[in-house]
């Protein structure tokens, strides 16, 4: 990478970010060959691990009751692991890893509703830790593994609160969280990266049955720690069933959904306990407090971003105009994530859209994809994703330019290129040797009237958009 030397040392980067993708629609429900076909695309595109929502009620028993019989831990007793066994192979057999998420909705015989159809009212942590121990059983070659799914929304754990406004999501979650490790490490995967978390980036004010937790108050009470980080002492201990906290064990990482609004990356955050991804501080400071009490053990941990990507207008105008989104992405990947070594992922969801079941009807509907729901890819979107540059200005002579070729890998080469407004692209300084799996790579160049000018980057005869220079 070409640093000048009359130029500042750049900040430490986490060059093996994964890039991570999801698409149950296309990977799990659309049948064989769209599986193949969309884990052929998603490798041409550097995608190096695909996520799976692995939703216990889909593959147990179904019934109000749990069947006669019935051995929770052992796989032979679930009925529906065909199309996650279809994934796994097919998705191994292209060189990418699979992480499982062990996610709702439950079995309805497993919830405290029975016959809950909607299968989120309080888990039995026990049975979930036999479902996890099946899963590790039945999936020997799976080795990254997390646990839930946004537990501070009430659509996946209910309530979030009790009748007397007590937070009850996050205890039920960590009772969770520990049956389910304990489940992995029965079934011989307790030396694999296990993460939990899966947290909504931003929640609601006051705690009620089916309010959204905001994600710092959420972490501050799954490990019993009050709004000053100190132990619950006392009644309020007592009522969050927080007498006998016992550290977290056994988990290497965190899993977070760092969404922002639909005004990007630098939009500033509701409250000081939400957390979009340019607060990827707070997270870890949350963390790290959470292990200097003895509530968790082990090293630091990474932070995972296991769910993330813009929703666009078109065509839900009350989301994120189309022609910003590339910018938005490629800031949130490579200013935001890459340069932060906290940080162990990068993820999109999804490929395409979801598609709008009646003429108008978006809100219920996620509009994220690279492509929409008819598989048009989204203009500068699909681009932006395979080819992202960031070019930060530091000043009237120089930039910085952090970009990644996809499917690159190490041994790539890059040309940085610039122009005037209205004149052709040139070279900027020499070719750039990737020296990472990803593709990941950054430069500093002087170069006069930096703001007035435009920067891209060739890779392999192909060419990224166009970026401006951006005050960072």
């Amino acid at each position: 990478m070409l640093v000048p030397a009359a130029l500042p040392a750049m900040a430490a980067a986490s060059w093996n970010q994964h890039a991570l993708f999801q698409d149950d629609h296309n990977l799990l429900e659309r049948g064989d060959a769209a599986r193949e076909r969309t884990l052929d695309e998603l490798r041409s595109l550097g995608v190096d691990v695909i996520k799976a929502q692995l939703n216990w009620a889909d593959v147990a028993p179904r019934g109000r009751n749990r069947p006669a019989g019935f051995v929770a831990a052992d796989p032979a007793q679930y009925p529906g692991w065909a199309r996650y066994d279809a994934l796994v192979r097919d998705a191994q057999a292209r060189g990418m890893g699979v992480m499982l998420a062990l996610s709702p909705p439950y079995p309805g015989w497993a919830t405290a509703r029975r016959g809950d159809r909607v299968g989120v009212d309080r888990p039995s942590p026990r049975a979930f830790g036999s479902f996890a121990e099946a899963a590790g059983r039945h999936f020997p070659t799976v080795d990254i593994w997390t646990i839930g799914n946004e537990p501070n929304h009430p659509g996946f754990l209910y309530p979030q609160a009790t009748r007397r406004r007590v937070p009850f999501a996050p205890h039920r979650y960590r009772s969770l969280v520990r049956e389910a490790v304990s489940g992995l490490g029965r079934s011989g995967h307790a030396g694999n990266t296990i993460l939990f978390g899966e947290l909504l980036p931003i929640g609601k004010s006051r705690y009620f049955r089916k309010n959204t937790i905001k994600p710092l108050r959420f972490l501050r009470e799954f490990f019993c720690l009050d709004s000053s980080w100190h132990p619950f002492q006392g009644r309020a201990a007592s009522l969050r069933g927080c007498q006998r906290y016992r550290p977290i064990t056994g988990v290497t990482g965190f899993a977070y959904h760092p969404y922002t609004r639909p005004n990007g990356p630098r939009g500033r955050e509701p409250s000081s306990d939400d957390a979009t991804i340019r607060s990827y501080g707070r997270i870890a400071r949350a963390l790290d407090i959470a292990r200097s009490k003895g509530r968790i053990d082990g090293p630091r941990l990474p932070i995972w971003n296991t769910e993330f990507g813009f929703q666009s207008n078109p065509p839900d105008r009350f989301q994120t105009r189309l022609s910003r989104i590339p910018a938005f992405m490629a800031e949130s990947e490579l200013w935001l994530s890459l340069r932060n070594d906290r940080v162990a992922s990068f993820s999109q969801y999804t490929l395409t859209d979801t598609p709008v079941r009646r003429r108008g009807d978006v809100f219920g509907t996620w509009q994220g994809g690279l492509r929409f729901d008819d598989g048009r890819a989204k203009k500068g979107v699909y681009d932006g994703y395979r080819l992202p540059i960031f070019v930060r200005l530091l000043g009237p002579g120089a930039v910085e330019v952090w970009g990644a070729a996809r499917p690159g890998g190490a041994g790539g080469v890059v040309q940085v290129q610039e122009r005037r407004a209205g004149g052709e692209f040139s070279d900027l300084g020499a070719p750039l040797t990737v020296d990472n799996a990803q593709g990941y790579f950054s430069a500093r160049f002087e170069i006069s009237n930096a703001a007035q000018r435009r920067y891209r980057f060739v890779y392999d005869g192909q060419s990224s958009r166009a970026a401006e220079a951006a005050t960072r």
